[in-house]
């Protein structure tokens, strides 16, 4: 089994330099019980065997904002099906083109949308029993972004153990 997802999340120091953490926030369905996600009701996060998840959010030279959104299900099933229905909602719903790229975990799979106020990707990857996405959105459209955004990915996906 993999560790808790606060272990999982980055922490500033991981992340890098000129990194501040805004907030971190840890939930289960005891604690929250209406709690959901954009694309899943309680209902469906019960069904799936939500476990635990964690959100914090990073700042990058006080700018770039970098959300982590790491998740964990009691088995692989659940994990798969959170991943499935995130993908397909973030399809129907614009958020972006995907972007190719290598493969983190099991699956993954990295959506891009240019906005007038920056460019915002959206990283899923599944591993295991963890359902991990990470969302950052950069003032300024470098091709250092996907490296950047690849890269705490592979950090994250390095801490999740089987």
């Amino acid at each position: 089994m993999t560790g808790r997802p606060i272990d999982i999340a980055l922490t500033k120091a991981e992340a890098g330099e000129n990194m501040e953490s805004i907030y971190e926030n840890i939930c289960t369905l005891a604690t929250e019980p209406d709690l959901c996600f954009n694309y899943a009701t309680t209902d469906n996060l019960n069904n799936w065997g939500f476990a635990e998840g964690c959100f914090s959010c990073l700042l990058l030279d006080r700018k770039d904002v970098i959300i982590q959104v790491i998740t964990t299900y009691q088995h692989r099933d659940g994990a798969k099906s959170a991943y499935r229905a995130d993908v397909d909602y973030l399809k129907k719903n614009d958020y972006g083109a995907p972007v190719k790229t290598k493969t983190l975990g099991e699956a993954s799979i990295l959506f891009e949308k240019k906005q007038s106020d920056g460019i915002t990707y959206n990283l899923l990857f599944l591993k295991d029993t963890v359902f991990t996405s990470i969302s950052a959105k950069y003032k300024k459209d470098k091709a250092d972004n996907v490296k950047h955004i690849i890269g705490l990915a592979e950090k994250i996906e390095g801490k999740i153990q089987k």
